[in-house]
């Protein structure tokens, strides 16, 4: 690389490394609010109600992947143009064009759904059907809302969409639904408490677009049908993409809503929740990766961009080897406290989170095809969504949650080597280096550790869990930092506030 593109390069990791860091500080302050959540719905609500709750919210959350339509991310390309251009006024008005899109692609969809709502009830039993009607315009303002803050995160301010997504959206979601069960909404309470939790979040993400883009700045130019017409066709593979990958992700839930009881849907559902943890630390990269990556698309060539995601896949490996190794050891324990046990639900957890690590790790040069050849994504997904659903059909109805979660591995698995396999076929590129086998080498330290513990003591008294998961994350963490690249070493001593020597 020349000078210039090596200092682009260093500047690019501060970004990602000080974005990932906000959102990750936002991801705790999130599972403050997330964990007794749990303890709501499965102490409280009760794993059928819950399961009912968590088809509804599936369901909305497909839909939200059409009405978006692939913008929260393709959008980058358009707004970057406008701020290459430092036309902040035509940044403002791309947004409220993809408003004006997301708005009738909403209303599109949502009005042929209820007209023909007999449909649904067939499909799926009453109880887990009536949920889906009381949540689903919902999609609508959560759709708008992530707009609004996409257009935020286009100007690298990260911390609106950490405030929206770490603050307003988990704690206002616990508050109300822990209210609303004590003023015996039992039956409602949760639906209400999301209602709720979507409109505060668009309020907040109305706030936070105007803080962006000053009153001096929103001058409407009128609604261009031609820019309209280039941004959904730009979208279309990203927005098929999107919505391949959502049903991927929950096709699970579709199918043991149709084959299993709510109870058991909710205890899936659950687990689901214990695997967000992991989840999110790749999604606490998405919103600074995604706007750098496009940049570095545009600007440089891929060998660079492909350096950069290489690094990013690295430091995710290495937090969730971290996460997934306590929870060998302490899965159990961790499930015994939402009153869940046996029933494979420890080894089902086991296999989601080994689902979510492949396709967080090893799954970042979807980013490459997304600006470079966006019709391969929703190509090979679509190919591994007839496979997924055929697995997860069979398994399921075999092997219950444990067979949805096992399908969801193999269908992440092959799909992510596919996908390495064809970005080095296009571009002559391999978005992964050796250092992500280090994370192998620290799993197996603490692994070690924790056997070693386990000689002195019962690792689920409350000194075993004291001094494994503290003593644990100390050793895990003293030997990354031991085989950790300079920079990597700097950027922690200055998050420490220890200064070298």
């Amino acid at each position: 690389m020349t000078e210039l593109s090596e200092k682009t390069f260093q500047n690019n990791q501060k970004d990602l490394l000080k974005g990932a860091a906000a959102n990750l500080f936002g991801f705790i302050i999130r599972l403050g609010a997330r964990l007794p959540f749990l303890f709501v719905v499965a102490l409280l609500y009760g794993k059928e109600i819950f399961g009912q709750y968590l088809f509804a919210v599936t369901s909305v959350e497909t839909l939200t992947a059409i009405i978006l339509f692939g913008f929260k991310r393709s959008l980058f390309h358009f707004l970057n143009d406008d701020v290459h251009r430092s036309d902040m006024t035509g940044v403002y008005n791309t947004a409220l064009a993809a408003l004006m899109v997301c708005l009738g692609i909403g209303a599109a969809v949502i009005i042929p759904i209820y007209l023909w709502k007999d449909f649904l009830f067939q499909l799926f039993p009453g109880e887990m059907a009536k949920g889906v009607f009381i949540l689903l315009p919902a999609a609508i303002i959560y759709a708008l809302a992530e707009i609004l803050l996409t257009a935020t995160r286009a100007a690298r301010k990260m911390r609106y969409e950490v405030t929206a997504k770490s603050i307003v959206e988990p704690y206002v979601l616990l508050i109300f639904s822990a209210g609303l069960f004590f003023l015996n909404y039992v039956e409602d309470g949760l639906f209400i408490a999301y209602w709720v939790m979507n409109i505060s979040i668009f309020i907040y993400a109305v706030y936070a677009f105007g803080k962006i883009y000053k009153k001096d700045i929103r001058v409407w130019r009128g609604f261009s049908w031609d820019k309209a017409k280039s941004m959904i066709v730009f979208s279309a593979p990203t927005a098929a993409y999107d919505l391949i990958m959502v049903l991927t992700l929950r096709i699970d839930i579709y199918f043991l809503a149709a084959i299993v009881s709510p109870s058991a849907l909710g205890i899936y559902g659950i687990a689901l929740q214990v695997v967000t943890i992991v989840k999110k630390i790749r999604q606490s990269f998405d919103p600074i990766l995604e706007p750098v990556i496009s940049q570095t698309v545009k600007q440089s060539n891929i060998q660079n961009v492909s350096k950069e995601l290489s690094q990013v896949s690295y430091w995710i490996f290495s937090i969730q080897a971290l996460i997934f190794t306590l929870l060998i050891f302490y899965g159990d324990t961790l499930l015994r406290m939402f009153d869940i046990s046996g029933g494979n639900a420890d080894l089902t957890l086991l296999v989601l989170i080994a689902a979510i690590m492949v396709q967080g790790s090893f799954g970042l040069s979807e980013l490459i095809f997304l600006y470079k050849k966006p019709s391969i994504n929703p190509i090979l997904s679509l190919m591994i969504l007839g496979l997924h659903a055929g697995l997860c059909y069979f398994l399921t109805k075999e092997y219950g949650i444990l067979g949805a979660a096992s399908s969801l591995f193999i269908s992440y698995s092959i799909t992510e080597f596919l996908r390495l396999v064809l970005v080095k076929y296009f571009f002559n590129a391999f978005p992964l280096r050796a250092t992500i086998l280090k994370p192998i080498a620290l799993s197996a330290v603490l692994a070690g550790f924790l056997w070693l513990l386990s000689s002195f003591t019962d690792l689920q008294s409350a000194p075993g869990l004291f001094f494994g998961i503290v003593g644990g994350i100390l050793v895990y963490f003293l030997s990354f930092f031991i085989i950790a690249q300079r920079q990597e070493k700097v950027i922690l001593l200055r998050k420490l506030s220890i200064k070298k020597s």
